[in-house]
């Protein structure tokens, strides 16, 4: 889960100044930062521990690498970091990189405990997997971003494409689909 800033750390525009300007330590901040939701994101994506952490490598890295170019335009550093390891999972797809089946999310060791962790250990979790595996990709991403790593609705928007009305809406839908699909499979 995406940390808050503690009021004396200094702000990601800033860090990313004194990264372009040479200091590696403020990257290292913006590092330390994100690292927990940017391998919590990829975690979901892939079959194993091991790739998930060489892929959340791999974000930072060419995060790192493109430093000298990065401008912020209006985004948060969170969302091009988001859209960097969104690129690398897909581009594992392409690659045949097993990924994880939802129904096994649950036992992911990231120490955020899953939205579908949690409803296992709830009376209805087998059902409630179920159902989430039948709601389209867009409704698992919104409920992914914004339940399971309780991302602020205007980041998710950014990183989706999305007005920050649109994503309240689309959650909105995404948990009304999924208790619906939750009720169609238990009758």
């Amino acid at each position: 889960m995406a940390k808050s800033v503690p009021p004396s750390s200094p702000a990601d525009g800033e860090l990313i100044r004194r990264c372009q300007a040479g200091d590696r330590e403020a990257f290292g901040e913006l590092y330390r930062r994100y690292l927990s939701a940017i391998y919590g994101f990829i975690r979901l994506r892939v079959d194993s521990e091991r790739d998930a952490e060489d892929l959340t490598e791999m974000v930072f890295v060419k995060s790192f690498e493109a430093m000298g170019k990065y401008q912020e335009r209006g985004a948060p550093f969170a969302a091009f970091l988001y859209k960097v390891a969104r690129n690398l999972v897909v581009d594992s797809y392409r690659s045949n990189v097993p990924v994880l089946p939802l129904e096994a999310a649950e036992t992911h060791s990231d120490d955020t405990p899953t939205v579908e962790a949690r409803l296992v250990e709830g009376e209805r979790g087998s059902e409630a997997l179920a159902a989430l595996a039948r709601l389209s990709e867009r409704h698992r991403e919104v409920i992914r971003l914004r339940v399971l790593l309780g991302l602020p609705t205007e980041t998710v928007a950014t990183w989706m494409g999305n007005s920050p009305t649109g994503i309240r809406v689309l959650l909105h839908r995404a948990l009304k689909a999924l208790r619906t699909a939750m009720e169609t499979g238990h009758d």
